[in-house]
């Protein structure tokens, strides 16, 4: 067998550069599955991907599958010959079946089971140009394209108009025909600084062949490139030039030579809040900020170019003549939003739709703001100052301002209240109250501003499990996914001693709609369990607490409770408390626990019996004024000696049936008590 370096790129117009490198992954991991379904042996397999093409180099690729064995069984002896021991229909047909003329040349093989005919050929392996395109073709089919293009006059789509296609083996075109396009060896270079076609001569010079036209091909290439000529420039200028990494593999998808230059704007711009002028710079040019060592806005930019220009101070120019309109709209909507106060813009809230089920923003803010005082109350904070932030919260999303840039809703709300003259309480749970916005990311300053937090994203999930729209599968239009996690976060990592399920079904009630809480608050524990999946803990210790007499009811408490557990359940007495809980739990799995009497101690017949369950009722009695979970632990570790004598001394399910009855009672208090801290049968060690 020959290896080869196998060569694919499909050379396009423009490609999306949000999912260009998505795009990339896909295709590699695409080509990836189709040669190993195809037994076709290679080593690496490479991607490519710049914003006129994508690419595959797959290494050392062999040029056919191996040889194959193929067999197939018969029928068997008795059935495959008749009395006269002539062939029958059925072994005929299976020869026939085989391409096999002469019975003769199928095999008989016996075994303990019996006799049957059996077929072997070895199959030669197909070559490397009969099954690649297959492989590129399904491959291309299924890439994860939210809505394909047509081009022309041609039926062909993809994700933009293709150019050429390229597919190389070794120095060899395979045939073929993709997206209306035969497969060749040419493509072209950088669009401004190479002229002409370029001849791919061999796969394994494709990287290198481009590069000579000025075009760096691999993705995490340019990005790192682009790093390091920021880092130098921030050298040069003797400030921090912020990388945002979603906006750097942006502008490395847009790309195919980076440049990256520096550029000023006008100070007095500095006037309008630095979220905005950020904003302006990202959004809309793909700048990057540079801030001092205070990190404070500087009025200069970082951008990257595709070209490497003869001039460029001209480029620098360019780009600072584009910017300028940029910010003046920034500073412009500032200044007029800021002719308005919050609470006036409440009226048009009115007009703005929420949730065409769920009514407008102006009724949503009116439920956050009741629910955030409630919880402020419950939490011995400012419930003033809570009511004022829920109820004005969301205003901002009928600026100027906002409307321009949707990404800083919450943030000029705090702006706009502050200048105002709201409390620093109010501005700042405003301006937090979107927080998290990421996994992971900051939550708000202020306890005030988690209690609007929380209320808002409690409205909206109350609601739309309400109106019957939950997220399904990847589907999660409102994010109540990360929604849910915030909650879950603000009230762990804040330490809020508060009922969440009531939390929940307070909210609920607020939409005056009989919505049920229940799942919510199912759905919000089940979030809560794989959050402590992502924290490496083990669901079994959370479910422990979630499936006790008293369930989850603080979050906090909740994982302050867990955490006890857990180390609980490293102490070497663990393991025999779990397996005698498991022991109980299967004996009582079919019990009908309402069928059974009260404890008679009458029924004893063992001192065992009388000593386990006086120790089950002083425990019992200790637990009830005992609050703190680790003390209780502790309390339960005492009944191991005696746990472990009674199921040595007493069998539990005798012939006697008031007896057993009795027994079973008894069992069914130890479970009771132990399910009162926790449910140590689920837990594994």
């Amino acid at each position: 067998m020959l290896n080869k370096n196998l060569l694919i790129e499909v050379r396009t117009e423009e490609l999306p550069p949000k999912n260009l490198k998505n795009l990339r992954d896909n295709l590699v991991a695409g080509i990836k599955k189709g040669l190993q379904k195809q037994s076709l042996s290679h080593s690496n397999v490479i991607g490519f991907a710049t914003p006129r093409r994508l690419a595959v180099i797959v290494e050392q690729l062999a040029d056919r599958q191996p040889n194959q064995n193929v067999e197939r069984r018969g029928p068997a002896l008795a059935a495959a010959l008749d009395e006269n021991n002539e062939p029958s229909k059925a072994l005929l047909g299976f020869a026939r079946s085989c391409g096999v003329e002469n019975i003769d040349d199928l095999e008989k093989r016996t075994s303990e089971k019996g006799t049957w005919f059996y077929f072997s050929e070895e199959k030669t392996g197909a070559s490397v140009g009969d099954l690649i395109p297959s492989i590129i073709e399904q491959t291309i089919k299924a890439l994860p394209i939210e809505r394909r293009m047509r081009w022309g006059s041609s039926r062909s789509e993809f994700v933009r108009p293709v150019q050429s296609f390229i597919l190389l083996y070794g120095n060899e075109v395979i045939p073929m025909n993709l997206l209306d396009h035969e497969a060749g060896n040419k493509t072209v270079g950088h669009r401004f600084m190479s002229e002409g076609q370029v001849v791919i001569k061999t796969a394994d010079i494709y990287a290198a062949t481009l590069r000579s036209h000025s075009v760096i091909v691999d993705f995490e290439e340019r990005v790192e490139s682009i790093r390091a000529q920021i880092g130098e420039i921030g050298r040069t200028l003797e400030a921090n030039v912020v990388i945002d990494e979603k906006l750097l593999e942006e502008v490395a998808a847009l790309v195919e030579w980076p440049i990256v230059l520096s550029g000023n704007f006008d100070p007095s711009f500095l006037a309008v809040p630095e979220e905005a002028l950020i904003s302006a710079m990202k959004e809309h040019q793909r700048y990057f900020h540079v801030t001092d060592a205070n990190n404070k806005l500087l009025p200069r930019f970082v951008t990257v170019s595709n070209i490497e220009s003869k001039d460029p101070n001209a480029v620098v120019k360019g780009n600072e003549r584009v910017i300028a309109p940029r910010l003046s709209d920034a500073a412009f909507f500032f200044s007029q939003d800021k002719k308005s106060d919050l609470e006036s813009m409440l009226p048009r809230l009115d007009q703005v739709i929420f949730q065409s089920d769920l009514g407008t923003y102006k009724q949503k803010v009116e439920r956050i703001s009741s629910l955030a005082g409630l919880i402020a109350g419950r939490l011995g904070s400012n419930v003033e100052a809570a009511t004022r932030a829920g109820m004005l919260c969301k205003s901002d999303l009928v600026t100027d301002m906002v409307n321009e840039f949707p990404d800083l809703q919450g943030l000029m709300g705090g702006y706009y209240a502050q200048h105002a003259g709201e409390t620093n309480d109010v501005s700042e749970a405003i301006a937090d109250h979107y927080l998290p916005i990421q996994s992971g990311g900051n939550l708000p300053r202020t306890v005030v501003g988690c209690c609007v937090s929380i209320a808002d994203k409690l409205d909206t999930l109350t609601g739309l499990f309400g109106i019957g729209q939950p997220p399904t599968g990847s589907r999660d239009p409102f994010a109540l996914r990360r929604q849910t996690l915030g909650v879950i976060r603000m009230c762990i990592e804040n330490n809020f001693d508060i009922d969440i399920k009531s939390l929940v079904k307070d909210a609920a009630e607020l939409h005056q709609k009989n919505f049920e809480a229940d799942d919510v608050s199912s759905y919000l524990l089940d979030r809560l369990e794989t959050w402590y999946l992502d924290q490496n803990i083990d669901a079994s210790l959370f479910n422990a607490i979630r499936h006790s007499e008293r369930g989850v009811v603080s979050l906090a408490q909740n994982h302050s409770d867990l955490l006890a557990l857990q180390e609980f359940s490293l102490q070497p007495a663990a393991e025999g408390l779990v397996a005698a809980n498991k022991r109980v739990a299967n004996i009582l799995k079919n019990v009908d626990s309402g069928t059974l009497p009260s404890v008679s101690r009458a029924l004893f017949e063992a001192p065992i019996e009388d000593q386990l369950y006086s120790e089950v009722e002083a425990i019992q009695s200790k637990i009830i004024v005992t609050p703190e979970f680790t003390s209780r632990l502790v309390l339960l570790g005492e009944l191991q000696a005696n746990i472990d004598q009674y199921f040595e001394l007493v069998m539990v399910n005798c012939e006697d049936t008031e007896t057993r009855d009795n027994r079973l009672a008894t069992l069914l208090s130890l479970r009771e008590l132990f399910l009162s801290v926790a449910d140590f049968s689920l837990l594994q060690l």
